[in-house]
């Protein structure tokens, strides 16, 4: 089995590179994923896809069709790129997609365009090898990641499109991915009464609360876990109503960054925050805790409100789907790999607070993303196309 894996994988590898070139050519900053779009249902159609979906908000998904009997999988990758920045400062041009120098080059290369050409042409593969799983195989290319990761929640938060598994295709190095931390951005509105700063007994200053909250929220106790050690929470801004400085102002904001491990939830974490504006009194002052979304609009022209980070995920190295997803790509590889954690926010949250067994899987590198050096290596390409198509058919012949 694991030599047809190499084999197939070795027919199809050189149209790989080509469609990460291609892929990468198209300019698919957030909200403005259109053309990539319509780019990945076009050649889904033409790779024989069982069904190809686009939603409301211009996820697409692709459906190869098991044998029956097996476990869902979902292959994820997002369509969005961050912007390509100063050309000048790019040794190939970053929309080029250049192929030079055994790498494929050019902005979401490594994040995640380079895998998702292998993750659109692996059920095709596996077909082709009669090696086809009991379990569908669903390939999605999610929007907005990169600004909300707005795609991958809201096709979850409406149980739409939802598998047993999720390989997400962020860079791993060929290694496996088991968690990432969360981020999510906490808002304290702060009310009181405006009034000149030379008259202040005839206003109520909201600083005054603020100096109650803040040794507060020194003490917040932090949650911990065993792979990324304790959250982190970080205060990074405070807006005034007034643009003055002799004005008491009416409202001021407290924007606090929370990074979230072990049981720090986003429930738990608003919760927290709350439990410090409650304890803090002062005449006519009130305060208002708000975990931060902003406005957005995706390509197909919906509005909507972006979540301003990610869920938290953590699976254990030993859980039974890791070590069988290990031992399939070491033994189809012919080398060991190792499991990891992400050491930045990933999709994974949002499916794993659905049920989802989640884990990454990638021959981009880190170190890339979001760099003017962005490419992907095509050696490593080769590699985890290999790998791709093993953990695939492991996870898609689990039974239901």
């Amino acid at each position: 089995m694991n030599e047809q894996f190499k084999a197939i994988a070795a027919k199809y590898h050189d149209e790989i590179v080509q469609t990460a070139s291609e892929l990468i050519q198209i300019n698919s900053q957030s909200m403005y994923e259109g053309e990539l779009a319509q780019y990945i249902v076009d050649k889904m159609h033409k790779l024989g896809y069982d069904s190809v979906e686009v939603d409301k908000y211009g996820n697409v998904f692709g459906t190869m069709k098991g044998t029956g009997g097996g476990s869902s999988v979902m292959l994820n990758c997002h369509l969005d790129v961050v912007d390509g920045g100063d050309e000048s400062r790019w040794k190939y041009p970053p929309y080029s997609g250049a192929i030079a120098e055994g790498r494929v080059w050019g902005r979401g290369a490594s994040d995640t365009k380079g895998t998702m050409a292998i993750y659109l042409y692996a059920p095709v593969m596996l077909k082709e090898a009669g090696l086809l799983p009991k379990g569908d195989i669903v390939v999605a290319e999610v929007i907005s990641e990169e600004i909300a990761g707005y795609g991958a929640m809201m096709h979850t938060s409406e149980d739409r499109m939802l598998t047993d598994y999720a390989v997400v295709g962020e860079a791993t190095e060929n290694d496996i991915a088991i968690g990432s931390r969360g981020r999510c951005c906490v808002v304290v509105t702060i009310t009181g009464k405006s009034c000149h700063a030379s008259i202040p007994h005839t206003g109520a200053n909201p600083f005054a609360f603020l100096t109650q909250l803040l040794p507060k929220l020194e003490k917040v106790e932090l949650s911990s876990d065993e792979m990324f050690g304790s959250s982190t929470m970080s205060l990074t801004r405070i807006t005034s109503s007034e643009k003055g400085s002799n004005i008491i102002p009416n409202e001021i904001q407290l924007f606090i960054d929370f990074r979230q491990t072990g049981d720090d939830t986003l429930e738990n974490v608003e919760k927290k925050i709350q439990a410090c504006v409650d304890a803090c009194e002062v005449k006519d002052v009130s305060a208002k805790v708000e975990i931060l979304y902003f406005p957005l609009h995706t390509y197909t022209g919906l509005e909507g409100m972006g979540f301003q980070g990610e869920h938290p995920f953590f699976v254990s190295p030993d859980a039974d789907y890791i070590v069988q997803a290990k031992a399939a790509i070491e033994a189809a590889v012919g080398h060991e790999i190792k499991t990891k954690p992400w050491a930045f926010a990933t999709d994974t949250g949002h499916y794993s607070r659905k049920g989802t067994k989640c884990l990454g899987y990638s021959p981009a590198e880190i170190k890339l993303c979001h760099t003017t050096e962005d490419s992907i290596s095509i050696e490593m390409m080769a590699e985890g196309t290999v790998g791709t198509l093993a953990v695939t058919y492991a996870l898609a012949n689990n039974e239901k």
